[in-house]
């Protein structure tokens, strides 16, 4: 087999286990089953749901898993082009910077653990 295909043939398997991920990736639409989280004094789940869907229509739950930021500079100054997909692909970015950044946070713990262990964990709100 030649170095071309084999290189297709990986690219072909990556792209079916990343399709499987997401399809396969489950959390509630209803942001009541939901843990509550306040940011500001304000429920965010609505927030949280918005980022969930975004990750989910643009594929991007395995890069969450295994991708971080640089330790310097968090997600919010990043500059990663999925961050940026992220942030224009949200029904609702009314986000500052840290909220971004929670948010995105957020999704990665889901990512790199499973909602069901992200919504059993205790937070002081």
């Amino acid at each position: 087999m030649s170095t071309k295909l084999n290189i297709e043939i990986e690219k072909k398997i990556i792209i079916v286990i990343d399709i499987y991920y997401t399809m396969s990736f489950n959390y509630p639409q209803n942001t009541n089953e939901w843990r509550l989280v306040k940011v500001y004094g304000t429920d965010f789940r609505s927030n949280l749901l918005d980022m969930a869907q975004t990750t989910t229509r643009l594929a991007l739950w395995n890069w969450f898993k295994d991708e971080s930021p640089p330790e310097n500079k968090g997600y919010m100054f990043w500059g990663h082009e999925n961050v940026n997909k992220i942030s224009n692909g949200l029904e609702n970015n009314d986000h500052s910077g840290a909220t971004f950044g929670y948010c995105m946070r957020q999704m990665q713990f889901i990512a790199k653990n499973g909602f069901e262990a992200w919504n059993k964990e205790n937070v002081t709100n």
